[in-house]
């Protein structure tokens, strides 16, 4: 068996594995099993946000930052290193446009 096929072979059975994993993963779990296997409810359908936790987790992390920036800043303060953190934070599309609302009362 020459390189060029054993190549075109392996490639041909990778790309069916995968073809059979994804069909697996699309699968709809039994019906006849409403709980995960920890014994956890598993949502199903819509499920609630809860838009305003996000905010209030968003608003701590402000004011946190906002007190450490003013200790930073305060002449007293002894010296040392300053630091700076930048935060990502993703959340439901749901919640954009509350939080962009909150984003513009801050300022």
């Amino acid at each position: 068996m020459s390189v060029r096929r054993r190549i075109v072979v392996g490639w041909a059975v990778l790309c069916l594995a995968g073809l059979a994993a994804t069909s697996v993963l699309d699968a709809e779990p039994p019906a006849d099993t409403p709980e995960s296997p920890a014994g956890e409810a598993t949502p199903s359908g819509t499920y609630a946000v809860d838009c305003q936790e996000f905010a209030d987790d968003i608003a701590q992390a402000r004011a946190e930052a906002e007190r450490e920036r003013r200790e930073v800043l305060d002449p007293s303060a002894t010296p040392g290193r300053p630091n700076a953190t930048a935060r990502a934070v993703a959340v439901p599309e749901e919640c954009a446009d509350e939080l962009k609302n909150l984003d513009l009362k801050d300022r």
